[in-house]
């Protein structure tokens, strides 16, 4: 696919922006110490959950539009590396391991490889079951199966290794990310937006065609805008500590 869906663009665009200023705020609450219980707030964290969310959605039903999607995957791969070790080395306490561009590019490499299998199941009930086990999987990580609070089944202690484990979403035992998207459950929420996006755009409605100013120029340069971002929040977040 060789159109450009503007509107998608914006929507990205759109996350990026509250993505930018959540951690511009988070760097400035949290880490210069102005409310440092900021992040336990419900709405700072529903709005949190609405930035990941869109965004790894958006990411899903964009891999229909992508190219090259092998470099691509290992391109974002390696972006979450530089993450890694940067705020390793600028903030040890809040590093971030396994954050959303590693995700991404482990999901973009992923659905890749599964293409051949995800093009033979139908896009409804891949999005629905999809979605399904991406709900049932999001307490994977403090070690169970549950659904809408209920707890289904405790998943085996010998699970949570460390290592390659905490890329899936086993995490050792005082495992601390202050960023943190395993594959489970994440990779099924972006599958859901990719079956979602083979729906919408086997048809593609005209309305994704208009433009968002502004919000559209960002969602094209999104990665670079991540990248760029974190620096930047942190020496402001920085500079207005040091004035108190």
């Amino acid at each position: 696919m060789n159109r450009r869906y503007h509107l998608i663009d914006g929507l990205r665009g759109l996350a990026v922006v509250n993505m930018v200023l959540y951690h511009f705020l988070f760097d400035l609450f949290i880490l210069q110490g102005f409310q440092p219980d900021w992040r336990e707030i419900p709405a700072v964290h529903i709005w949190q959950q609405w930035i990941c969310w869109t965004f790894i959605l958006i990411s899903g039903l964009s891999w229909h539009l992508g190219h090259h999607r092998v470099k691509n995957g290992l391109i974002l791969n390696g972006c979450g590396l530089l993450v890694t070790v940067v705020t390793r080395i600028a903030e040890p306490e809040e590093a971030i391991w396994c954050g959303v561009l590693t995700l991404l590019g482990c999901a973009l490499l992923l659905a890749t490889a599964l293409g051949p299998l995800l093009e033979r199941i139908p896009a409804l009930p891949g999005a629905i079951g999809s979605f399904c086990i991406f709900l049932l999987t999001r307490t994977v990580q403090s070690g169970s199966l549950s659904l809408g609070g209920w707890v289904l089944c405790e998943l085996p202690k010998h699970f949570y290794v460390g290592g390659l484990a905490t890329v899936l979403g086993f995490p050792a035992p005082g495992f601390y990310s202050s960023d943190y998207f395993p594959i489970f459950p994440w990779f099924f929420l972006y599958l859901t937006g990719l079956f979602a996006g083979r729906m919408i755009l086997s048809r593609p409605p005209a309305i994704l065609e208009r433009r968002i100013p502004g919000l559209s120029w960002v969602g094209r340069h999104s990665l670079l805008i991540y990248l760029l971002h974190q620096p930047v929040a942190m020496a402001v977040s920085m500079a207005i500590g040091l004035l108190r």
